[in-house]
C-alpha cells in the first residue's frame, strides 16, 4: 500500500524479493522481504479469480512518531516486474504526536489508495475479499463486529492475477519519491478463512494444487521485524507476529513534518 503525504502520485511498487518459488506440498519455505510478511500462493502459470481473508484489527501502540501499518488481502504484485496489485484491506497510523488512527481502503496499483468511510476499531473482525474477471475488480470489506461493509466493482486496464496474498505490510509514504514508514508497533494479527480460487480449484494457503510461501519482513541489517507463525493444520489460519521496534529515519521525519 502507498500512502500519498501530498499531492505526489506513487511510482512502482513495494516490491518483494522472493527466490525460487517452492514446489506444491512442500513445507512452506520463507523469503524475507523489506515490507511484507504472511504468506503468498502461485499456480504455476496459472491465474487466480478471487482471494478471501479474515483478521482481527489488532491493538497498535504508538511508541513511535510516523510509524504505520496494513492488513490486507490481494492478488498479484508479488514480482519485482510487477506493474499492478490489487487489494483491499485495514491500517493503522501513527501521528507525529503519538496518536493512532485506524482506517480502510482499496488500492487499484498504480493508481493510489482509495479510504472507505468505515469506522474500524481495535478487537473488529474484519472479512476482506478480491475478486478479478477480465478487467472487472470487485473490491468488498465487511467490519463483522460493527455489520458496516463496502463493495465496489471498478475496471482496470492491466490486473495481475499470477499470485495470490495474505498480508501485513509496513506501507511507504509517497512525496515525489516513496519512502517506506517504520512499521507501527503491535503484538500480532491473528488470520482466518484465508482461501484462493484458481479455475477449478478453491482451497486455503496450504492447496497442493499451488505453491505457498511464507514471507518474513526485514530491515536492511538484517533483523526481522514481523514474521508469520505455521499455517493451521487445514492451511485458513496463521498469526503474524511483531518482533523488533525501529526508530525513524530523520529524512522520514521531516518528511512527515513537512507534510
Amino acid at each position: 500500500m502507498k500512502k500519498l503525504v501530498s499531492a505526489a502520485v506513487a511510482v512502482g511498487l513495494l516490491l518483494v524479493s522472493i527466490s525460487a518459488q517452492a514446489t506444491p506440498n512442500e513445507a512452506e519455505p520463507a523469503s524475507v522481504t523489506h515490507g511484507w510478511a504472511g504468506y503468498v500462493v502461485r499456480t504455476h502459470g496459472g491465474s487466480f479469480e478471487e482471494v478471501k481473508g479474515s483478521w482481527v484489527q489488532p491493538k497498535v501502540i504508538c511508541n513511535r512518531p510516523g510509524s504505520s501499518v496494513g492488513f490486507w488481502v490481494g492478488l498479484g504484485g508479488a514480482d519485482a516486474d510487477s506493474e499492478a496489485l490489487e487489494q483491499v484491506g485495514t491500517s493503522a497510523d501513527c501521528s507525529g504526536s503519538a496518536f493512532v488512527s485506524h482506517s480502510a481502503w482499496y488500492q487499484l496499483f498504480p493508481a493510489p489508495p482509495v479510504e472507505l468511510s468505515m469506522t474500524i476499531r481495535p478487537g473488529d473482525s474484519i472479512a476482506a475479499e478480491v475478486a478479478v474477471s477480465g478487467r472487472t475488480v470487485t473490491l468488498a470489506l465487511r467490519n463483522l463486529s460493527t455489520g458496516s461493509s463496502f463493495s465496489t466493482e471498478r475496471w482496470m486496464r492491466s490486473p495481475e492475477t499470477d499470485s495470490a496474498e495474505w498480508i501485513v505490510e509496513a506501507p511507504s509514504a509517497c512525496f515525489v519519491t516513496c519512502l517506506q514508514l517504520p512499521l507501527a508497533d503491535f503484538d500480532r494479527v491473528h488470520f482466518t478463512n484465508s482461501f484462493a480460487t484458481a479455475g477449478a480449484q478453491t482451497g486455503t494457503i496450504k492447496n497442493p494444487a499451488w505453491s505457498t510461501r511464507r514471507l518474513e519482513m526485514g530491515m536492511r541489517r538484517g533483523s526481522l521485524i514481523a514474521a508469520p507463525m505455521t499455517l493451521s493444520a487445514d492451511g485458513s489460519t496463521f498469526d503474524v507476529l511483531r518482533l523488533v521496534a525501529a526508530r525513524p529515519s530523520g529524512r522520514l521525519l521531516e518528511i512527515l513534518q513537512v507534510a
